[in-house]
């Protein structure tokens, strides 16, 4: 990627784009309600904002695309499980809303705020998050509203290429760690600490978390001439250093709108069942080639995955679904094949919420509680990102180091104890898993041990791993930029070993995976109508055209 040169137009554009709807609120000033509320008290509400665009989202909709999950019968199987897309309504709109509405003018309100009262630590934040929600929205959407979002007294807004906001995404990002380092070198927080649900208030991990943006950006395009892999492994480098930068954002659990949307109380697992990929990829199968072999299973299934009651079938009890198949015995409720049935991811034996509507903190499993974190970006993708990248530059060494740090870190990940954020529940049950059982993990058939045996599939099957139940779209990013089915080029066979496509894909699909959503239905489609002719939009099978990040 060439270099790009801030454009100061456009930032300057978004730190006073709020001037219109300041000018609204002064015409419906309340005396009794705030009108100029404190950056400290807007910027919860925005990183509110995050897990609930990205779990409806991704939960129920993309998971299906990367088979994290599927649905557990095939009677109830929907047009997600074949690929398809449902294009009615506010189906998966929550990017849109989130980007647009929820963060939108609430970033933009905290940086002219802050430019005003010179703060440069809430400057630095909003810009993060907008480059991050912008990085965001168009590898789920591909074009979007990026230089006209939030223009005023206009109705209709112009669509900005994916080529063009992966250049302003770099921009803001730039700009972002300016504000960031003016206050780390001045060791100023200010306010930041009592919004900041994040970080508490440290400047010098929100820095490392735009780092991370930027590995992001420039690492999608390794399939174009313009791919960097030397920029990649610095950003990389910059990013998270350990589990305790993981952009984690926290749960109060007090109400259903504050509960994680994949706990007990909220209940919107219980039709969803983990997928015989993941299975395979945790059992020993894919990795190993072997799941008969008690060593060969990986220690974090019991962690992450349900195990059914009948421990018979050759791994221990853990089943799965294939896309639009279902579980077989998902209607069985008596007998030996009850036994079978794939369980629910609250827990082992469970087949729906032990909970529904009522705060149990303890209830659930792994991310699937009312108080566990939902993860944004982590110390253990960074790795993954790194040793990809490595590979693809013949950095062998530096490649199998990255690999290795990103399956340690994921075990790091699920042993953290996270009480320190704001009281979330820990990832593990009752204890974290013993160190003499990650080193036998990391010695096992299951992990390359030096750098000639190292694959591209290795990379990105363990990727899978650590992103699994959270990282839906960076997983969904990768497939796409593997087109789903690609070959590894040491081995001839798929890079994402043992996944298949759902057969028969989704009918308008044409017999082509999906690779894009389109935008939100209600607003864009009833009152941008002319421009979405313009990006071809309409087209029956616009879902299946291919993103711009993916091609060469």
């Amino acid at each position: 990627m060439k270099k790009i040169i801030i454009n100061k137009l456009f930032i300057a554009v978004l730190i006073v784009s709020t001037i219109g709807c300041k000018k609204y609120l002064d015409i419906n000033s309340d005396p009794d309600t705030t009108q100029q509320p404190s950056n400290s008290s807007v910027l919860p509400q925005c990183l509110a904002a995050i897990p609930t665009g990205l779990q409806s989202d991704g939960g129920l909709y993309v998971a299906k695309y990367v088979q994290n999950w599927l649905t557990n019968s095939a009677s109830n199987a929907n047009v997600y499980d074949l690929q398809g897309y449902n294009w009615s309504g506010g189906t998966m709109a929550a990017t849109w809303n989130m980007t647009y509405y929820a963060m939108g003018n609430n970033l933009n309100y905290i940086l002219e705020n802050a430019t005003q009262k010179g703060e440069p630590e809430y400057i630095g934040v909003a810009l993060a998050l907008k480059a991050w929600a912008f990085q965001h929205t168009t590898d789920y959407n591909s074009d979007i509203i990026f230089y006209d979002a939030f223009k005023s007294n206009t109705f209709t807004f112009h669509y900005d290429s994916q080529d063009v906001v992966y250049k302003g995404v770099d921009s803001i990002c730039r700009l972002a760690i300016t504000y960031l380092d003016q206050a780390i070198a001045k060791n100023y927080t200010g306010t930041l600490k009592l919004g900041d649900l994040v970080y508490s208030g440290d400047a010098s991990k929100w820095k490392k978390f735009v780092y991370g943006i930027l590995a992001r950006n420039w690492h999608h395009l390794t399939n174009k001439s313009i791919y960097n892999a030397d920029s990649v492994i610095k950003y990389c480098d910059n990013a998270m250093g350990s589990v305790n930068d993981d952009f984690c954002v926290p749960f109060d659990a007090t109400i259903n709108n504050n509960a994680n949307y994949f706990g007990t109380f909220r209940d919107n697992m219980t039709s969803l069942r983990q997928s015989n990929f993941i299975v395979r990829l945790l059992d020993g199968t894919a990795l190993a080639g072997n799941n008969a072999i008690v060593a060969n299973r990986d220690p974090r299934m019991a962690y992450m995955l349900a195990c059914s009651q009948d421990t018979t079938n050759g791994n221990g009890g853990y089943r799965g679904v294939d896309p639009g198949q279902g579980d077989p015995y998902s209607g069985v409720t008596t007998g030996t094949n009850a036994r079978k049935r794939v369980a629910a991811a609250y827990g082992d034996s469970l087949y729906a919420s032990p909970s529904p509507g009522v705060f149990i903190n303890g209830s659930g499993k792994y991310l699937f509680q009312n108080k566990a974190i939902f993860p944004v970006m982590t110390y253990s993708e960074m790795q993954f990102i790194k040793a990809e990248a490595a590979f693809r530059k013949g950095y062998s060494t530096i490649a199998l180091t990255a690999y290795r740090n990103g399956i340690q870190a994921h075990f790091d990940f699920i042993n953290r104890n996270y009480t320190g954020i704001r009281n979330a529940s820990n990832l593990y049950s009752t204890s974290t898993i013993p160190s003499t059982i990650v080193s036998k993990y990391l010695a096992s058939a299951n992990v390359k041990q030096t750098e000639a045996s190292l694959t591209l599939t290795d990379i990105m099957l363990q990727k899978y791993i650590a992103l699994w139940g959270w990282g839906f779209f960076e997983t969904w990013v990768d497939m796409r930029r593997y087109h789903y089915i690609d070959t590894d080029p040491a081995t001839s066979l798929p890079v994402y070993k043992t996944f298949s496509l759902p057969t028969p894909l989704y009918a308008p699909n044409n017999n082509k995976p999906v690779y894009r959503v389109r935008p939100h239905y209600t607003s864009e489609y009833t009152y941008n109508y002319s421009e979405l002719q313009r990006v071809g939009a309409f087209a029956n099978d616009y879902q299946t055209k291919e993103m711009w990040f993916s091609q060469p």
